[in-house]
């Protein structure tokens, strides 16, 4: 059985070893599909990693790029350029956000502010992680994973939070092909990127042959810096959008890569390249000019659609007859919610309200 000391001597082995297991994997998911698979290609870092593994061992092994419309207008010219097979959704971005909700902090969260809010429906588990009541159901022990932080993000704000975007726009167009083709994914995921991932690991391993959707995740005890590390011995191409890749000191300063001085593998550009307006994340980006101030300066168009815009509508679940209060718990019931409009997707009001909670420099958009 893995447990999280498995995956941290995974993560501790050295870049060579790390591309000899990963190899291993690759030959192991192949093989038991008979060759039916494909890489799952994002057009970012990652996943242009992982296609060059896969490509040294299978050649002719498919890329499908799901073009969400979403993505820098770098991605996609190089998933186009990298010959990917482009897969796209059935709604657009705007009207899974009216439908569902903002995606932010991050999955796990929104999740289960989507899953608390809804008053018909019973939701006590989920209502437990924000009140801090929620018990491990074997030990009878206070969960350690309670989300009392964020119940002022759950209670009081007057717009749709979910994950559900991610599902509508990249999951579904995937599973369409793998419908069509019977082919099983190679995807590009580390699992340091959220706690999820990791506990995904531990239970399936890198190669998820008896989840209900079987996935491969061949990088997946890979750290970032091997991955910027592996990009630079290797010299390969990867999106214009990342800049280059640079060594950087404890400082900041940054360098070409020199001996004696000790430091960090960093892109000049941007640093992660999912869906341009997602919200996931954005509390925690530190750096002295944000994604988001970035993005204000090298793709002003993108930047003002995603901040600009959005309206007030009537809530279509709004509930007259509801209670105020189910036991301790606030329903959540407003008249009228904030969406997005033909002017744009309106995260402004959606960062501000989260600033307005958690202080100024909660988001730094500006």
């Amino acid at each position: 059985m893995r447990d999280i000391s498995d995956l941290r001597q995974r993560q501790a082995l050295p870049l060579g070893a790390k591309v000899l297991m990963s190899q291993n994997r690759i030959r192991e998911w192949y093989e038991h599909f008979n060759g039916d698979v494909y890489i799952s290609f994002s057009g970012g870092k990652d996943s242009t990693v992982l296609a060059h593994i896969v490509h040294d061992v299978y050649p002719d092994v498919p890329m499908v790029f799901a073009n969400t419309g979403l993505e820098y207008p770098e991605i996609q010219s190089f998933a186009k350029k990298m010959g990917a097979e482009f897969v796209r959704p059935k709604m657009m971005f705007s009207d899974v956000l009216s439908k569902y909700g903002y995606p932010i902090i991050s999955k796990e969260v929104s999740t289960s502010i989507a899953e608390a809010r809804p008053i018909n429906t019973k939701s006590t588990f989920r209502r437990e992680e924000f009140q801090g009541k929620r018990l491990n159901q074997k030990t009878g022990e206070i969960c350690p994973f309670q989300k009392t932080k964020w119940l002022p993000l759950c209670r009081d704000t007057q717009f749709r939070i979910s994950d559900r975007c991610c599902s509508v726009m990249k999951k579904s167009p995937i599973r369409q092909y793998e419908s069509k083709t019977h082919r099983k994914p190679f995807i590009g995921t580390l699992t340091d990127e959220s706690r999820l991932r990791e506990l995904a690991w531990i239970k399936n391993g890198c190669n998820a042959f008896d989840k209900k959707k079987p996935s491969s995740q061949p990088l997946s005890f890979w750290k970032e810096q091997d991955v910027l590390k592996y990009i630079k011995d290797n010299g390969i191409e990867i999106a214009s959008v990342y800049g280059e890749i640079l060594s950087t000191d404890k400082d900041g300063y940054q360098y070409e890569a020199m001996l004696g001085i000790e430091c960090e593998l960093k892109c000049s550009g941007c640093q992660r390249t999912g869906c341009i307006f997602c919200g996931f994340g954005s509390h925690l980006d530190k750096d002295n000019v944000t994604r988001w101030q970035k993005l204000s300066k090298t793709h002003p168009k993108q930047y003002e659609y995603c901040m600009g815009g959005g309206q007030w509508v009537e809530n279509p679940d709004y509930d007259p007859t509801a209670p105020k209060m189910i036991g301790e718990w606030q329903n959540w019931n407003p008249k009228k919610i904030w969406v997005p409009s033909k002017k744009g997707l309106g995260m402004k009001k959606v960062f501000d309200d989260c600033n307005q909670i958690y202080g100024k420099d909660f988001i730094r958009y500006e």
